[in-house]
């Protein structure tokens, strides 16, 4: 099975996991099948680390919800993942293009919001 390779960019403090400071980008080699997760976890990024997360410029996740970590990355893919408390200016956030499983998530939780929560125990 042939390898794919991705450009991640870690903004804020992830950008650490990176080798940078405030922001750091790197090519990264992954098994073709690999999702979004698998990428994270290489570098040590757990779901409630991350913020906003882009793939292609096509918004993924937002801060507490985990839509994107199942997603399939392709051959070229640029990733672009900030850490959390870093915000993405609310007047930009209407009309974004996001993911499908994005989509459906914030479908459940209503009009988007600055972050979000999820009670397990419910």
């Amino acid at each position: 099975m042939e390898d794919i390779t991705a450009e991640l960019a870690l903004y804020g403090p992830l950008a650490a996991r990176a080798g940078g400071v405030h922001v750091a980008v790197q090519q990264v080699h992954l098994k073709r099948g690999a999702t979004l997760g698998d990428l994270a976890l290489k570098f040590g990024i757990l779901p409630e680390e991350k913020s906003f997360v882009f793939v292609n410029a096509v918004l993924c996740d937002v801060p507490g919800l985990n839509a994107s970590w199942g997603h399939r990355l392709a051959h070229g893919d640029h990733v672009g993942i900030f850490s959390q408390g870093y915000m993405w200016p609310y007047q930009y956030r209407d009309g974004a293009h996001m993911s499908e499983a994005l989509k459906e998530m914030l479908r459940a939780q209503g009009p988007m919001h600055h972050s979000y929560t999820t009670d397990e125990h419910a």
